[in-house]
């Protein structure tokens, strides 16, 4: 069936760009904790904090969130509740999975435009961050390529359960 093709597809497109999104967010994680322990060192210790440090976490943040999304997804990594859902024939299961992949697919293609577009505006006014005047819209456009690695994933979900839905 070509659900199954598809969505072995989308997984080679989709799988690698999580997991390069994924070591990246690691990489911000590691830099925030290191920065906020140095910090708060130097705060205490030296009366001296790093300027411009809780901004720098700010921005950090978007991009420990956003790239980590679609990892976590192609893992299946999110909770779920089957209270109901696990008493339901397969198919039943599967026909809810595919409605659940397409409000889901909507609500991150919304996300992923609005960023995208969040993101021109702002590169187009030139707007930068307060302490530092770094530049917003990269942080911004993180979250677009996180939510644009999401939606691939949840596709690659939603065309295995239509082939689940269609063979079972």
């Amino acid at each position: 069936m070509w659900f199954r093709k598809t969505a072995d597809f989308l997984t080679i497109l989709a799988s690698p760009a999580a997991k390069l999104f994924n070591g990246i967010a690691a990489f911000f994680l590691a830099a925030m904790m290191i920065l906020t322990g140095v910090d708060v060192c130097l705060r205490y210790i030296f009366n001296s904090p790093i300027p411009g440090s809780f901004e720098m976490i700010g921005f950090m943040m978007p991009i420990v969130i956003a790239f980590g999304f679609a990892h976590c997804a192609l893992e299946k990594g999110n909770v779920q509740v089957e209270l109901v859902t696990s008493k339901l024939p397969m198919r039943a299961q599967a026909v809810m999975n595919c409605i659940a992949c397409v409000v889901f697919f909507g609500l991150f293609i919304l996300i992923t435009w609005q960023s995208w577009m969040r993101a021109k505006g702002m590169m187009d006014v030139g707007q930068t961050s307060i302490t530092l005047a770094i530049p917003v819209y990269p942080f911004v456009l993180c979250l677009a390529l996180g939510s644009a690695a999401l939606c691939l994933v949840v596709l690659r979900d939603l065309f295995s359960y239509l082939s689940d839905a269609v063979t079972k």
